[in-house]
């Protein structure tokens, strides 16, 4: 009896004349595509928009090329919602269309895919799969889990404070998806069949929330930070350091790492007070790893040297000049050097997430330097122009938030944050305060699956529905709101942010 053909190539099919099944169109994808392409050509041949006027009565005009950066990034913004391709893909397209149409120079355009703060984002990835891949992380992870002991409400604690910890080395991403099997592990001790539980819900919703508020810790925290940190630099000329930012963020994660945790207590009080074993568990897989071997010894010893010089990098002359792209790309040779990573472990590098990153950074200069920013920043002045301060700075922290659930947070950063450095001017308000304000907002995609990827990863344990999160995210969106206007009124301004002019 002859062998069933599979997989064969189709002309090699149709030579057997072996038929294969036609493969069904997607037509919403095909729409979404369809309509992004629409919006793009309406928005770029739409004629001249009128100019926008400043209360002092400067006019602001909106360039051709203005006008078709604005329409770049609503084509984006489309594809990016409906997902029509990966994320990396159009983030290249993006690029290509600024060319193409003649909205900037090609050397320009495609420099930013390799703009610093994206060697800093890959430097970065490389870091957190050296320490996930030496083993650091489960054995720091087995170990602050060993000491939390048994009791369910300190689990909660101690699951959260592993994920803070662990993303003042890496992405929260990357520790999400490196605490996801601890926590299941854990849950495993409590779940007695496969349906969902009070303390499931609130043992991986809490790991969603706590990834969030895990990100804003340090530049390494998430590559949104860093990627603020350049348009910043880009728009002002001046420099968020390593140090700074972690000064205003560090403790005011802290913070909101407590306050999750007393949420979730409060909210899904396990019916069960201890998991009894679990503490010898984590105590007998620590000693399973047995003694810390030389590479994991050698990636401490890097990240440390990275950690320490970029502290202190602004507060010693001979330093004051040393770029954090450049050293971090240093500690990223250095791991190859001493064979901490080989090179076939650059194909796990997520490709698409740094293509994304470049060229979100793309469109994010290309909208500065044509003036699109400050076109709608001026626009939006009449709508804010008479708001208190307080009330403005939380306005903008409600938009990043909607634009963070909707598109993605390192979108948002890109979109509003040269804007509300521009309208900050008019409202009274200092650069480092919209800065930071959106810094903290933005890391705040609690409504929908998914608005990130440490969601997506929480809801891989079937414990809770998207609607379930959805409801609890916007009653957790209204805590982190407490908190910023704690932040803003009272932690900033103690820890010596001014922040009115």
């Amino acid at each position: 009896m002859p062998q069933k053909i599979v997989n064969a190539p189709s002309g090699f099919s149709q030579a057997l004349g072996v038929s294969r099944p036609k493969a069904k169109t997607d037509w919403k994808r095909v729409s979404c595509i369809i309509l992004g392409l629409v919006v793009f050509f309406v928005i770029y041949f739409a004629p001249a928009l009128p100019d926008a006027v400043d209360p002092s009565g400067a006019r602001f005009s909106l360039s051709t090329q203005g006008r078709a950066a604005i329409a770049v990034l609503l084509l984006a913004a489309i594809w990016w919602y409906f997902e029509v391709l990966p994320a990396g893909v159009t983030a290249l397209i993006m690029g290509a269309l600024q060319v193409i149409f003649s909205i900037r120079d090609a050397k320009r355009v495609f420099n930013d895919y390799m703009d610093p703060a994206v060697v800093f984002i890959f430097a970065s990835i490389i870091i957190g799969m050296a320490f996930t891949g030496t083993g650091l992380t489960r054995r720091i992870a087995y170990k602050i889990l060993s000491i939390i002991g048994e009791n369910t409400l300190m689990i909660y604690g101690g699951t959260f404070f592993v994920m803070a910890f662990l993303s003042h080395f890496m992405s929260n991403t990357s520790s999400s998806a490196a605490i996801f099997p601890l926590i299941w592990a854990i849950y495993s001790f409590y779940r007695r069949e496969d349906l969902p539980t009070r303390f499931g819900k609130g043992l991986f919703m809490g790991m969603a929330f706590s990834a969030g508020a895990a990100s804003i810790f340090t530049l390494f925290s998430a590559p949104r930070a860093i990627l603020s940190a350049a348009i910043f630099k880009e728009v002002l000329q001046r420099e968020i350091s390593f140090a700074g930012y972690t000064k205003y963020m560090s403790l005011i994660g802290w913070i909101t790492i407590l306050f999750i945790w007393v949420f979730i207590a409060v909210l899904f009080r396990p019916n069960r007070k201890s998991l009894s074993g679990l503490s010898d568990k984590f105590k007998e897989l620590y000693a399973e790893l047995g003694s810390m071997t030389g590479k994991e010894i050698q990636v401490m010893i890097i990240l440390a040297s990275v950690v320490i010089l970029l502290l202190i990098s602004r507060s010693i002359a001979a330093l004051a000049q040393l770029d954090k792209s450049g050293l971090m790309l240093l500690s990223t040779a250095l791991i190859f050097i001493f064979k901490l990573m080989e090179l076939k472990h650059l194909e796990d590098v997520p490709w698409n997430i740094v293509l994304f990153f470049g060229g979100t950074m793309s469109i994010g200069y290309c909208l500065w330097e044509t003036g699109a920013s400050a076109w709608i920043a001026v626009s939006c002045v009449a709508m804010t122009a008479k708001l208190h301060w307080f009330t403005f700075v939380m306005l903008l922290a409600v938009v990043v938030v909607i634009f963070s659930n909707v598109l993605t947070n390192a979108a948002a950063v890109v979109i509003i944050l040269p804007v509300g450095l521009v309208m900050s001017k008019y409202a009274g308000v200092t650069h480092e305060a919209v800065f930071f304000t959106i810094s903290f907002a933005s890391a705040m995609p609690f409504l929908l699956i998914r608005s990130s990827a440490s969601n997506a990863i929480a809801f891989e344990s079937k414990q809770f529905t998207a609607r379930e999160f959805f409801t609890i995210g916007m009653m957790m969106s209204v805590v982190l709101f407490l908190i910023l206007a704690a932040a803003v009124l009272v932690i900033w301004p103690a820890l010596g942010m001014r922040m009115t002019n």
